[in-house]
């Protein structure tokens, strides 16, 4: 193929633009594996930290009940569906902590805990004490770990729970959660008995975590309660929608910002073609002379710039990974509090960004040598020749 033969040959006769063409290619396939790998943490870790800090479908009273009456039954039909690993039910109520003179305001939640850690597993949470401690119906209590930190109080202390209607209560407190989540300062639990006498509501809840094998059809098995029931379901898709839109906008936006950089690496292969062009012109006056096609000289500048492509492309993967690799190795603090619970930088390889990464490339890398080929291959021959 003596198309190929050419190319070589015009790209071994410019060593240093050559080399730097390569590198800047290889450059930009390296930053956008490292970005697109702190991307797929980034993305890896909200949707895991989403799924598993709360229940997959959440069961709710109907549109003109404030409780759900006779919830066992309905447990047991829930739990009968295809799908389901987990229920518990919970019974939710507002309240005010008070500790000595600092008071703060909680959604209070009445579970069982053996069911709880089923559906949302609470104890991997625990900064101190055990979530399994609320199993006794006494008035044991815990807390979010800001609003521990909020009230002064840590284990063994007792908060003073205040409710309309109800006489103060102290309650225990026997552990101390911490997510990194805003539930960590709004947030408490109790057992669902106790909770239920304290409220004087009587054997009701205020609804359901169901917790599913297949996180991704948690829309389809919501709608199919709901329509079987009658009662409000609503999914962990649709409760975080706002996170996951976001979520799309935000990679969209980096993917532009991925364009650019190609696009910058792309123009210095053009500008390597475009000078082999003008310098060659009596050689594509010959070839063409002698009876070689244009789609023929075309493919030549096209095949010039796919091997500088491949090049910056293997170069660029293999200093991506190894980039990758050790930003990995070192952890690097943030605050969970601004990244969904998140304490580190994450990162995340996976084979599909380097696929990713390569494909960019090579696309912009022939897109622009295709400028330098279409202009080669218009050219008349007669005046190339004589324009050496």
């Amino acid at each position: 193929m003596f198309e190929l033969d050419i190319a070589m040959k015009h790209i071994r006769s410019r060593h240093r633009q050559t080399l730097f063409s390569i590198v800047a290619v290889g450059l930009s396939v390296a930053i956008i594996i490292v970005s697109m790998s702190m991307m797929s943490g980034y993305t890896s870790i909200l949707i895991d930290s989403t799924i598993e800090n709360q229940a997959h479908i959440t069961v709710l009273p109907k549109g003109n009940e404030d409780y759900i009456y006779l919830y066992r039954g309905l447990e047991n039909h829930i739990h009968n569906q295809e799908g389901v690993v987990a229920v518990s039910s919970y019974f939710q109520g507002d309240a005010a902590l008070q500790h000595r003179h600092d008071v703060e305001g909680v959604v209070l939640y009445g579970i069982n805990p053996e069911d709880e850690n089923r559906v949302v597993n609470r104890e991997d949470d625990m900064f101190a004490g055990e979530f399994a401690s609320l199993a006794d119906p006494g008035s044991r209590i815990v807390l979010g770990y800001k609003l521990a930190k909020n009230l002064e109080v840590g284990m063994g202390d007792t908060v003073t729970v205040q409710i309309p209607g109800a006489e103060p209560t102290d309650f225990t407190i026997t552990g101390i959660f911490r997510t990194g989540t805003p539930a960590d300062e709004t947030t408490a639990f109790a057992n669902l008995g106790r909770l239920q006498d304290f409220y004087g509501a009587g054997d009701v809840v205020t609804g359901m975590g169901v917790r599913i094998s297949d996180v991704y059809t948690a829309e389809t098995l919501a709608n199919g309660i709901e329509i079987e029931t009658g009662y409000d379901t609503i999914s962990w898709i649709e409760q975080n929608a706002d996170i996951l839109n976001l979520l799309e906008t935000s990679e969209s936006m980096v993917y532009f910002f991925y364009v650019i950089i190609f696009a910058i690496s792309g123009f210095g292969i053009a500008n390597v073609l475009i000078m082999i062009v003008m310098e060659k012109v009596g050689e594509i006056g010959m070839l063409m002379a002698m009876g070689a096609p244009r789609r023929s000289i075309m493919l030549i500048f096209l095949l010039e710039s796919g091997i500088l492509g491949l090049a910056g492309v293997i170069i660029g993967s293999v200093l991506g990974y190894i980039a990758s690799l050790m930003i990995a190795s070192y952890t690097i603090p943030v605050p969970p509090e601004m990244y969904f619970g998140m304490d580190h930088l994450p990162i995340v390889i996976v084979p599909e960004n380097f696929v990713t990464a390569g494909v960019f490339a090579m696309v912009i890398n022939l897109i622009a040598g295709a400028y330098p080929a279409r202009r080669a291959s218009r050219m008349n021959p007669v005046e190339a020749i004589h324009s050496v």
